[in-house]
């Protein structure tokens, strides 16, 4: 196929080549006559293309040649990559369809300077392009040399594809560089991985994945990028190109291949992104179009003057190559006489760089021989690749060291002595063996006799005879002895070996070193090298000399160098195949080494030469010298007063991390650093070159706009033409004064104290008039200008009565300065010399930067005409215009451009103008800025807006916003549940509140600007929380009671309950005949709920833990609550009471273990009896919040204790009294045993103890007891949960009479047995005092009862306000407290003491126990309600205001004192 394809082509050429030059001939004979201008060229030649061809993927493309001169031969069309012809001719060869060439035969002549009629024009056209169509076309005219022209064709991806706008036939444009499939398929990740790039950083190695996203922050593969942009770069030199689009010189390190690492430097900080894509561009055309650099490079003295380079073509695009570059730069050169070490061995200081020298090659050599060098000379070598499209990166730098004079490199080796036949010998003495011949009879063999046990042991039988023939009759013992040989192997040496045993194997490992003494022996090695010795050691590498060694010199065919660092200790590093002098580099600094060198030849390895130490030199940084002229930004920072905090910032090499921290601080010190950075020198234009866009350039001239934050990407742009400016650009003239005389004028001015060399001074004039623009940045050329090379100028013919401003500048030619200042002159006919002096120029671009209506901020413009490191201060004047007099006007001084005017009246007009002032004087007025303050408006505030809109949660965070209307700005403070949280002059103030609680409900904002009235707006929000339990924790009940177990749930939203009878939710509780569960909302509080468990029947099968769950979106709780059965102790035996009590005889029988009423009634004799019979149906407890739940009236509750009570009150209540014995009589505990006083160990005091009841003493908690002196009324009381208290404050000479009674959770107990005691203890049979008192201290108690009646009444009011806390709590829960507590004196009020953090501390005489903590369960008490009784009807009646005075006087609760 592809034979038939050959043959069709050259039939199809020939046919065409035929057929053209009949044409020609044809066309030649029908010419009548041409015209000079007609006449063909001499030699053909192609128009060059305008540029490459880009074309969507699918469209049709068209690549056009334009041939002058072909006379009739035809042209081809060939595809570069692989040179196949597609056309020739107007014959498509290819067998491609889509491949087609227009060629225009017509006789009509075509528009074009030298393009003639008949078909100059052969366009190769490509229909329906793929993205494989991409690559160079060849337009050929078949002529010898062949004549081409090149055409690129870029086939555009479709996600690629530019705006439709733009012409698909421009190379790459400026705005939308387009990028061909093959380009985007450049992909150097095999040598990124080769350099050892980050495997998170790969995605950087493939234009395509650049593209499509590297899938890494470019920030972690900052330390991979000058890897990876090499390996990008592929060895291409890709700048011009990059040049061609305007790339900023300071973006065309990538171009080159090279990466410059941000660092915190500010100057690494430069902005290339504007011109990344045009990079990407033109790397990827580069990658196909440019050589890649030669490989290879070796570089080889030959004498003092001559150095021979050699390389190796390119690996890519090498065919393309039409000529190399080498450049040669001399880096150092040595005196001569430094190689002979016994002359002095001075420091040669280095000579100056000599330029670098470039030759050109062709394509077809690949060496190079440099001639007329210096002798002794270190220089550096690179070639670079060239071909038509461009050239690639230099290769890498190798140096070279031409020889000394009077030296000249051997390229001649003379033989080496042949060796001794020592196969002969063997052969003749008998060995027969081809392996031990070869093996063992060779010298140059023997070594590999080491490699393997087995080659003795086969020549073990001619031993004798193998090792005597390799000894050649010579002993070499010494020279193995001095190898490290051991005693056993030496007979090896000396040929005296009989036969071999296993001993001899351990010689096996020192078979080289006893080669090498066979071959030192027989004379064939060289000897060692003389004369090693190390001229210009520097800190980083050193020249290696040596002689060639006394014998054999001329068969050595090269050296090898050894050398290690003795601080390290390493093994020694070897450098073969080297010549004398050898530059040994890479050193470190400071640091011994040793080295020695070994001639080669071929034969082996010489002796090796003597060892030499050497010290490298001590790397000294040396400072750079301050040059008297060179610029000082920080004497400049500081001449202006830069703030000392901001200082940091007033560097080149200022850092990126100080710049953002001190930013906020220093902003109003901007402009200083602008100024001083900027040096009074105008870098505009290399700022334009560096790719800082317009807007950003004032601060090159040393202006700062105020852009900060929108040009802080260009910093290092910017600080980079500061530096390179201070070095190159002229610093500003100083001193400009001049004389005035009528039309003349002579100005004389200093010259720069800084930076480079002027050349030349410009000085600029104008006349001012009314058109006249004022001094911006960008403004420095005015009407007239004249240049000058002295330090002084002559004006004449100036406009008499006008007035002009000028300036001057100096210049060189990279640029010029900025003006230093401005000069106001007015010209008159005054023939009086005037001199004027140079000024600041006027502070510009006054404004308003923000106003309301109390205040205005005004910003300006420094004076750009001014000195860099002049201190500059400013004056700004304001008045109201309706105000008139020079005294209305107000001077604010600043050194700032910037001010705020504040206590300003509102809606009112100003005027406000500036004036800078430096050491030359003060400048003129800036122009006049006229000023409204804002009308003002009371605040207005909007409510809360809180976010996350319903759903904060506790814990978690809340952003609170307040918006705030009115002028001037008002003060908006944040209220969350009447606490002051923030407080901000502002309109807009957001607040975030972390760790929010759920107290937090409540959230105000408040307005007030002090015009109209204050503002507030408040939003009550729902918290959301997970629910809290708090569990009534143990609940004590008998069998068959109904229990209430309770727990108190919070929670938002609502939770949803259970009971569980294990904490993990397995055995729940269920509604049922035994169980109601119950979830009650709290009316005052809808966060808070009751949730209940009933049992109506206990059970011991129900007793145990419970445990109470809430649970809502947010999360769930858990709590135990536990219910316990009490032991079933005995009922009490009324019987025995009534026979210890001595009731009668005939109403003994009504006495049982529950006392009979009906028995009592029937039989009137037992009425007599009846205070006894009740006592012991009591059984010594307290039922009387029982019997008052039932309505049991107060004068007769003391029934319900077994006290004496009316007749009546018997009668009516006493079935009452009795079903409270019944119900509650086995809860209830008895009344305190074995009371006792005893005497105390300090003064006025006095030890009770008493033992706990008889009946249900585990349930008893607390104690409440009772004393007072003998004969008062109102007694003393404390609360104890011990059987023990220690009674303070009283006196010695008072006798005293105390009672206790105890308390459960059910009630309280009767009182105890009274006793009576001193503070010396109990005194034995004392009777306590009787109750009843005399008429006198009744009627006194009256009296004094009635003077307190109106305190009573407040008490009263505060009475029924907490009135809800005296609930009546449920069978289950029932409260400690009984209707006894209103018949004593009021537990809150300590009498004779005080509360001390919970404490009882004694006060007077009267004193209560040291220590003794007063319950809460004696200050808010419910009564306990019957079994039957609903809640609502069971609540105390409140006893009237005088049965309060009544019962507390004449000694309630102590009944049982009387006699």
């Amino acid at each position: 196929m592809k034979t038939l394809t050959l043959c069709f082509t050259l039939v199809t050429l020939f046919a065409v080549t035929l057929t053209a030059t009949e044409e020609s001939k044809t066309e030649a004979a029908n010419s009548p006559g041409s015209n000079p201008e007609d006449e063909e060229p001499k030699e053909a030649w192609m128009r060059a293309p305008a540029g490459g061809v880009a074309v969507k993927s699918g469209e049709d493309a068209l690549l056009t040649c334009v041939v002058l001169g072909a006379r009739g031969k035809p042209v081809l069309w060939k595809r570069a990559r692989d040179l196949k012809v597609l056309t020739a001719g107007a014959v498509r060869v290819t067998r491609d369809e889509r491949i087609q060439v227009l060629h225009d035969d017509s006789e009509e002549p075509l528009q074009g300077p030298g393009i003639k009629k008949g078909g100059d024009v052969w366009a190769l056209v490509i229909k329906s392009v793929k993205p494989t169509d991409t690559g160079l076309y060849m337009c050929e005219l078949n002529t010898e040399p062949p004549v081409r022209s090149f055409h690129k064709l870029t086939v555009i991806s479709r996600n690629l594809t530019p705006p439709d706008s733009q012409n698909a036939t421009d190379s790459y444009s400026a705005n939308a560089p387009t990028l061909s499939s093959s380009a985007l398929a450049h992909n150097y990740t095999d040598c990124c991985v080769a350099t050892n790039v980050t495997k998170g950083c790969l995605g950087y190695c493939s234009i395509q994945t650049i593209l499509d996203g590297p899938g890494q922050d470019p920030e972690a593969c900052q330390a991979d990028f000058p890897a990876i942009v090499k390996c990008m770069a592929d060895g291409r030199n890709h700048v011009p190109c990059c040049i061609q689009e305007h790339i900023p010189d300071i973006c065309q390190d990538v171009c080159r291949g090279e990466y410059s690492p941000v660092t915190d430097n500010i100057k690494t900080h430069y902005s290339c992104a504007a011109s990344m894509e045009k990079t990407l561009a033109c790397i990827v055309e580069g990658i196909e179009l440019l050589p890649s650099p030669p490989e290879d490079l070796e570089v080889e003295p030959l004498n003092e003057k001559q150095l021979n380079v050699t390389w190796n073509p390119p690996t890519e695009n090498s065919e393309s190559v039409t000529q190399y570059v080498v450049n040669i730069t001399a880096l150092r050169s040595f005196d001569a006489h430094l190689i002979d070490p016994s002359e002095s061995s001075l420091r040669n200081d280095t000579t100056k760089m000599s330029q670098p020298v470039t030759i050109k090659v062709p394509a077809n050599k690949t060496f190079l021989v440099l001639n007329d060098l210096l002798p002794f000379t270190m220089y550096e070598i690179t070639v670079t690749s060239y071909n038509i499209h461009g050239s690639s990166l230099p290769s890498y730098a190798i140096r070279g060291l031409t020889l000394t004079p009077g030296k000249m490199r051997t390229t001649e080796v003379a033989a080496a002595p042949k060796l001794p036949d020592v196969r002969g010998c063997c052969i003749s003495a008998g060995v027969n063996h081809f392996g031990c011949v070869d093996k063992l009879c060779d010298p140059t063999k023997t070594f590999e006799i080491g490699l393997q046990v087995t080659d003795l042991m086969i020549c073990a039988p001619w031993a004798g005879v193998t090792f005597g023939c390799l000894a050649n009759g010579l002993d070499h013992t010494p020279c193995c002895q001095s190898r490290g040989l051991p005693e056993s192997c030496l007979p090896l040496c000396s040929g005296n070996i009989t036969n071999l045993d296993f001993n001899h194997f351990k010689c096996l490992r020192y078979m080289s070193s006893y080669t090498n003494c066979l071959l030192q022996g027989y004379g064939v090695l060289p000897g060692p090298p003389s004369r090693l010795h190390l001229t210009n050691i520097d800190t980083d590498y050193a020249v290696v000399h040596w002689a060639p060694p006394a014998a054999l010199a001329d068969t050595v065919q090269y050296y090898n160098l050894h050398f290690k660092s003795l601080q390290a200790e390493d093994d020694y590093r070897t450098l073969d195949k080297l010549q004398s002098p050898y530059i040994l580099e890479d050193l470190e600094s400071n640091t011994d080494y040793e080295i020695y060198v070994e001639a080669v030849n071929e034969h082996g390895v010489g002796d090796a030469s003597p060892r030499l130490i050497f010290r490298t030199q001590s790397q000294i940084i040396e400072e750079e010298e301050v040059i008297a002229n060179a610029y000082n930004i920080t004497a400049c920072c500081e001449r202006v007063q830069l703030s000392s905090v901001c200082l940091p910032l007033c560097s080149y090499d200022a850092k990126m991390s100080d710049l953002r921290t001190l930013a906020p601080l220093c902003e109003q010190e901007f402009h200083k650093l602008v100024r001083c950075g900027a040096g009074g020198r105008n870098h505009e234009t290399c700022c334009a070159r560096r790719g800082v866009p317009a807007s950003c350039r004032g601060a090159c001239g040393g202006a700062y706009s105020g852009l900060f934050y929108t040009c802080i990407a260009y910093v290092g742009n910017i600080v980079q033409c500061f530096e390179e400016g201070t070095g190159q650009l002229p610093g500003p003239p100083r001193e400009v004064h001049a004389v005035v005389n009528q039309d003349k004028l002579f100005l004389d001015w200093t010259a720069p104290t800084d930076g480079a060399n002027v050349t030349s001074y410009n000085v600029h004039w104008q006349k001012i008039g009314n058109n006249t623009l004022p001094y911006y940045y960008n403004n420095l050329q005015l009407d007239n200008q004249i240049t000058v090379n002295q330090t002084m100028a002559r004006i004449e013919g100036l406009e008499v009565n006008s007035t002009y401003h000028l300036f001057v500048v100096a210049a060189n030619e990279q640029g010029t300065s900025l003006p230093s200042s401005m000069l106001l002159l007015n010209i008159t006919d005054d023939k009086e010399h005037k001199e004027v002096t140079g000024i600041p120029s006027p502070p510009h671009s006054l404004s308003v930067s923000s106003h309301s209506a109390t205040w205005l901020a005004l910003s300006w413009q420094p004076p750009q005409f001014s000195l860099p490191d002049d201190k500059i201060s400013y004056t700004l004047y304001y008045k109201m215009p309706s105000l008139t007099g020079q005294g209305n006007v107000t001077a604010i001084s600043t050194s700032v451009p910037g001010h705020t005017l504040e206590k300003l009246t509102p809606n009112t007009q100003y005027v406000a103008w500036v004036k800078a002032h430096s050491d030359a004087g003060d400048s003129l007025p800036s122009e006049t800025l006229l000023a409204w303050t804002d009308p003002a408006y009371p605040a207005f505030v909007e409510p809360p807006t809180i976010n996350p809109v319903n759903l904060v949660v506790e814990g978690s965070s809340m952003t609170i916003l307040c918006i705030a209307m009115g002028t001037p700005t008002p003060t908006i403070s944040l209220y969350i549940t009447g606490r002051l949280v923030r407080q901000e002059v502002t309109r807009h103030m957001v607040t975030v509140v972390h760790n929010v609680t759920r107290d937090m409900d409540l959230i105000s904002c408040y307005a007030d600007n002090g015009y109209g009235t204050p503002m507030q707006a408040s939003r009550k929000i729902n918290i959301s929380h997970v629910p809290t339990i708090q569990a009534s924790g143990i609940t004590m009940a008998a069998a068959g009671d109904s229990v209430i177990l309770e727990c108190r749930v919070e929670a938002l939203p609502k939770p949803t309950v259970a009971f569980w009878r294990d904490p993990n939710g397995r055995i729940s509780v269920i509604d049922g005949p035994n169980y109601t569960i119950q979830l009650l909302a709290d009316p005052e509080e809808p966060t808070k709920y009751t949730m209940r468990l009933i049992i109506k029947k206990i059970a011991e099968a129900d007793e145990g833990d419970y445990f109470c769950h809430a649970e809502n979106a947010f999360g769930k709780t858990l709590r135990p609550v536990s219910v316990r059965l009490r032991n079933n102790a005995p009922h009490h035996n009324v019987t025995a009471c009534c026979n210890q009590m001595n009731v009668s005889a005939s109403c003994i029988d009504a006495c049982s273990f529950h006392l009979d009423m009906d028995n009592i009634m029937d039989r009137p004799e037992c009425m007599n009896d009846f205070d006894k019979l009740m006592k012991c149906a009591a059984d010594g407890s307290d039922h009387r919040s029982c019997c008052a739940s039932w309505g049991v009236p107060r004068n007769c509750l003391e029934l319900c204790r077994g006290g004496t009570v009316a007749k009546s009150c018997a009668l009516q209540h006493a079935r009452r009294a009795l079903a409270c014995f019944r119900d509650s009589g086995a809860k209830l505990p008895g009344p305190p045993r074995s009371l006792k006083a005893h005497a105390a160990p300090t003064p006025n005091s006095v030890l009770l103890s008493w033992e706990p009841p008889l009946k249900n003493p585990q349930t008893v908690y607390l104690y409440r007891v009772f004393w007072r002196a003998y004969g008062a009324k109102v007694p003393e009381k404390l609360d104890t949960s011990e059987t023990s208290v220690v009674l303070t404050g009283l006196q010695d000479d008072v006798r005293y009479e105390c009672v206790v009674k105890a308390a459960n959770d059910v009630g309280t107990s009767s009182l105890s047995q009274p006793i009576m005691f001193t503070t010396a203890g109990q005194e034995t049979g004392a009777a306590a005092a009787p109750v009843e008192g005399s008429e006198t201290a009744f009627a006194v108690g009256v009296a004094t009862s009635c003077i307190l009646v109106a305190a009573m009444l407040l008490a009263s009011l505060l009475y029924y306000k907490h009135k809800k806390n005296l609930r009546l709590k449920a069978q289950g829960g029932v409260a400690f407290e009984n209707p006894s507590y209103l018949r004593e004196p009021n537990p809150d009020t300590v009498v004779n003491g005080t509360i001390l953090n919970g404490n009882v501390v004694a006060n007077g005489d009267n004193g209560i126990g040291n220590g003794v903590s007063i319950s809460t369960a004696w200050r808010q008490e419910t009564q306990n309600p019957g079994p039957t009784i609903p809640t609502a009807a069971a609540r105390e009646v409140d006893p009237s205001l005088y049965e309060e005075l009544k019962l507390g006087h004449d000694g309630a609760g102590f009944k049982r004192l009387m006699p």
